[in-house]
């Protein structure tokens, strides 16, 4: 899991490089995590990147990461956000998250994945399908044991094989089983 999060991260900070712009994404993929209460003792990430920069970062990977780079052609705007937990904010994020998965599920996403280790992981990934089977948002929850939580949210048309690929590509096997899952 530590995998999945630290490539999220560095793949999207590395995007985060360009030149800033606006986009508006879709609204109906788009989802609103709420207030995350980060603690003070613990790490807190959030990268937002929109349209603009995931274009630049489409063309700077281009020739290293063809993949990756056809992935992000196709997004809107991706979020993510790693919360680390003590007992300060331990319950409220777990609370949110537990929220935000019902919420989803109200609103007509798919979970494509859920995954939960003996105690110590908890993950559910939900799609926006569309009706040609490509997905128009993917919505990533985790809680890992008592350490952290981690929110990801992207907004664009993927589809399934771009997925399959990418995560074998990058070995991370959270992202094969979610590839797997909208493949069916």
């Amino acid at each position: 899991m530590n995998r999945f999060i630290r490539a999220s991260v560095v793949a999207l900070s590395l995007s985060a490089l360009g030149a800033i712009g606006a986009s508006a994404a879709d609204p109906v993929a788009l989802v609103d995590f709420g207030k995350l209460t980060p603690s003070a003792n613990c790490e807190f990430v959030e990268v937002n990147i929109s349209g603009p920069l995931l274009k630049f970062a489409a063309t700077c990977a281009s020739k290293q990461e063809p993949l990756v780079a056809e992935m992000l052609r196709g997004l809107k705007h991706v979020r993510v956000n790693v919360i680390g937990l003590d007992d300060t904010n331990r319950a409220a994020t777990t609370e949110r998250v537990t929220t935000i998965r019902k919420d989803l599920t109200a609103q007509g996403w798919t979970p494509i994945v859920t995954a939960r280790g003996k105690g110590t992981e908890d993950v559910v990934i939900f799609a926006k399908m569309l009706e040609d089977e490509t997905i128009d948002g993917l919505v990533v929850t985790v809680l890992e044991a008592k350490k952290q939580a981690v929110l990801v949210n992207i907004v664009g048309q993927i589809k399934a094989d771009q997925i399959a690929s990418l995560a074998e590509h990058l070995n991370i096997p959270e992202l094969k089983l979610a590839g797997k899952a909208a493949n069916r």
